[in-house]
């Protein structure tokens, strides 16, 4: 299987309804369900006739699974690319090796999955459990380029400080890291963990030699800090970057899995908007955890913003978000931000993107 590729499944759980919920939960997310064991013996028949192709599937079984025990089981290493066990409610448990517990939420199922797709051979509670924080988790990303993304992460994180916030920003946008260029700055970090750039607001940034330890870090900083926003840039690929066990996909992952929100930027212009209906029509087909939120940037005056705004709105609100925002574009107070490597609020404070950028940042804190 590569990286690339949505994974290809065979169930052997015998309890219909428990099977059903993950046979139809993963099929929903486009992943190709082969075949459904129900017992060991229609299971290892399977397997024999189609050797070569199994090579490459992921087994899911359930301990209810009849005729099935460790020894049988272990013998199919090399037989699938991965096992993953189910223990299920009212059954008694054989020793199976590593089980876990059957979800009964279907994006902490597909959360599960992915975590052995990625990493098989490490697996922690961690990838599938949120774990209960005071915190707050935003990811800014953007749908295609040029949208702002970064210069809206930054603004807000900023906003967010004013309010007496004490407020993380993360450099994670991995194939085209801005913040640092953006604020003038050689280095986002040395030996520390993150840096501090203004009262209540620190920068910090994740990179291929932390990325490993992404789980530890965020823990460590959301015990830390109020709000941590996250510059993750383009979601484009969304749902392949989900089973990617690339480095340069971690933070998207983990995003979509742990983060309180997803906030998606976009352009107002036409060509942004293609890029706004490829990304919502990815995620109309993959169930990820963060409740989502868009953003249009650099909307026109006029009757023709008006236009741009409301296909914004018919777009955005099919997947039901948590808000919805419009930026007016101010190229203007944005070029002069960028000239003095700044936020609005200190080189334009009354314009009206400042005042409604700030608006955001209130409704995030409240």
């Amino acid at each position: 299987m590569s990286e690339l590729e949505m994974p290809t499944v065979i169930t052997a759980i015998a309890n219909p309804e428990a099977e059903g919920f993950v046979a139809g939960t993963l099929y929903a997310q486009g992943w190709n369900v082969v075949f459904r064991a129900i017992d060991w013996t229609s299971l290892h028949t399977y397997l024999q006739s189609n050797a070569e192709l199994c090579k490459n599937v992921l087994l899911i079984f359930g301990t209810d699974l009849p005729g099935a025990d460790k020894k049988l089981l272990d013998s199919l290493n090399g037989a699938v690319r991965q096992v993953i066990g189910f223990s299920l409610p009212n059954v008694e448990n054989q020793d199976f090796g590593v089980l876990n517990p059957l979800p009964t939420v279907g994006t902490d199922l597909i959360s599960l999955v992915r975590g052995f797709v990625r990493a098989p051979l490490v697996r922690t509670n961690s990838v599938t459990q949120r774990k209960p924080r005071t915190s707050k988790v935003i990811a800014i990303s953007s749908a295609g380029s040029y949208t702002g993304c970064t210069f809206i992460a930054l603004n807000i994180a900023m906003e967010l400080s004013l309010l007496e916030k004490s407020t993380l920003l993360i450099e994670a946008n991995f194939r085209a890291p801005s913040l640092a260029p953006l604020l003038s700055m050689r280095k986002i970090t040395d030996n520390s963990q993150w840096k501090k750039i203004a009262p209540n607001l620190s920068l910090s940034e994740i990179t291929q030699s932390t990325s490993d330890d992404l789980t530890d870090f965020m823990g460590k900083v959301t015990d830390e800090f109020d709000f941590v926003v996250l510059d993750i840039g383009s979601i484009s690929g969304l749902s392949n970057r989900l089973t990617d066990r690339r480095w340069t996909s971690t933070v998207t992952t983990w995003c979509c899995d742990q983060a309180d929100e997803l906030m998606i930027t976009s352009r107002a212009d036409y060509l942004g908007h293609h890029r706004l209906l490829q990304v919502i029509d990815l995620l109309q087909q993959t169930s990820i955890r963060a409740q989502l939120s868009f953003t249009q940037n650099m909307k026109s005056s006029g009757k023709r913003g008006d236009a741009e705004m409301a296909r914004f709105l018919t777009a955005a609100t099919a997947l039901k978000p948590i808000r919805v925002r419009s930026l007016k574009q101010e190229a203007r107070s944005v070029q002069a931000a960028q000239d003095e490597h700044a936020t609005m609020v200190e080189t334009n404070e009354r314009s009206q993107l400042r005042k409604a950028i700030a608006e955001l940042a209130r409704e995030m804190a409240t």
